[in-house]
């Protein structure tokens, strides 16, 4: 019921010029990793940025100081919400709420993590996560829910997307971003820069590994500028021109 009382003041407000927002302490920073220098130039360089695994979006700030329109892609509703909100402001910044995959139109079970739904996925923790948590952390998966899974591909082919105007991609899609790829092959040749979260043990069960997905890249001429130190965190990969 507040739900949806919220959504009925939202509509109410934004024709007026206003907002409804939540009270709360400001967003965390990223624990697994901080964009480096090699990062920023892609960005720079690119003709806009494609970010798989929105969340809620705080990069928003950055990708407008760039000057950089944006496309988001979010999986979770409620998430996806929030999101919405905090694009308001940056006309050149678009969200899509879908689950992206390699399959099309094929309902999928969707695990909700307890942390704010940051790490929800397509797959359930790994027996470790669970008895021992994250990285220390206790966190869980809530709850499931029904969601329908798109290519990448598909997506922006139905909405009249040039891949090659988003040619920097970040992609954060907990565990399932091999599955990802495979439905983002088109649009892939016209990237030419990745900033993808990795992990090189188990965290979720299914979700791929280091070692797969490099190899995988590799295969579509996109090379890792480092190595991982870290057991989960970003690496950038650049297409070899």
């Amino acid at each position: 019921m507040l739900y949806i009382l919220k959504r009925i003041i939202k509509k109410i407000l934004r024709p007026l010029g206003f907002k409804l927002i939540r009270i709360g302490p400001p967003y965390k920073p990223n624990p697994y990793g901080k964009v480096n220098l090699e990062t920023l130039d892609c960005m720079n360089k690119s003709n806009g940025i494609m970010h798989m695994g929105a969340h809620k979006g705080t990069e928003a700030e950055v990708y407008n100081w760039f000057g950089k329109k944006v496309i988001w892609f979010e999986a979770v509703p409620h998430i996806f919400n929030q999101l919405e909100d905090n694009l308001y402001f940056y006309g050149d910044q678009k969200a899509f709420h879908v689950l992206l995959g390699d399959q099309d139109n094929v309902v999928k079970e969707f695990f909700i993590s307890s942390n704010d739904a940051a790490s929800s996925s397509l797959f359930q923790f790994s027996n470790e996560v669970i008895e021992k948590g994250w990285d220390k952390r206790k966190i869980y998966m809530k709850k499931k829910i029904k969601l329908i899974m798109f290519k990448l591909d598909t997506i922006l082919k139905k909405n009249n997307i040039l891949p090659n105007e988003y040619n920097h991609w970040i992609v954060d899609l907990q565990g399932s971003e091999l599955l990802f790829f495979k439905g983002a092959e088109d649009a892939l040749k016209s990237c030419n820069s990745i900033s993808v979260e990795v992990s090189k043990v188990k965290y979720y069960d299914g979700g791929v590994l280091w070692n797969e997905l490099v190899n995988w890249l590799n295969e579509k001429n996109f090379y890792p500028t480092a190595s991982p130190e870290k057991n989960h965190t970003e690496i950038l990969f650049k297409k070899k021109l």
